[in-house]
């Protein structure tokens, strides 16, 4: 689990999202997005990938270039200089009513439960829509199926009809 960690913290970050894509292409706003982090804040590779999971997350999978630039002012104001520090800094202020209440991270087996965790929710989420397509791939095959049969009876009678 610590190597899982230690890849945010160093995966360049369009590649960080084209996983949360299926592999699409990362489009020209987030790839500006992203050189801003990087130019203007100074962000390493992992509070970036940080920052932008946070956001997934927390807005159905979408990320809002204010909510990113908001989060990125704070974490910028904190001096936070790893993915880890990100990640739990903004986990603490999702559940804190005011963000100057930010502590050191806890060790890095309760910092992982939590990576784990919302990997997990992220798993599950694409589970469903796989369970989704996969269910409509079926209906639509059995509908077929449906059809060649009714188109079989059809040739039966006619075959019949000719003996």
């Amino acid at each position: 689990m610590q190597g899982a960690r230690q890849n945010i913290e160093t995966m360049d970050p369009v590649y960080f999202l084209r996983q949360y894509t299926g592999g699409q292409p990362v489009s020209k706003p987030l790839i500006q997005l992203i050189h801003e982090l990087r130019e203007g804040y100074s962000f390493p590779n992992g509070v970036i990938n940080s920052l932008f999971e946070f956001c997934l997350l927390e807005n159905n999978y979408k990320i809002v270039r204010s909510d990113v630039l908001e989060l990125a002012d704070e974490i910028y104001e904190r001096n936070i200089q790893t993915g880890q520090e990100a990640f739990y800094y903004l986990q603490q202020r999702k559940y804190s009513p005011s963000p100057s209440s930010y502590c050191s991270p806890p060790d890095q087996n309760e910092y992982n439960m939590d990576y784990v965790e919302t990997n997990i929710a992220l798993l599950a989420r694409q589970l469903h829509e796989f369970r989704n397509e996969l269910k409509g791939c079926v209906q639509r095959m059995n509908q077929q199926i449906n059809r060649i049969e009714s188109r079989l009876e059809q040739l039966t009678e006619v075959i019949n009809k000719l003996d």
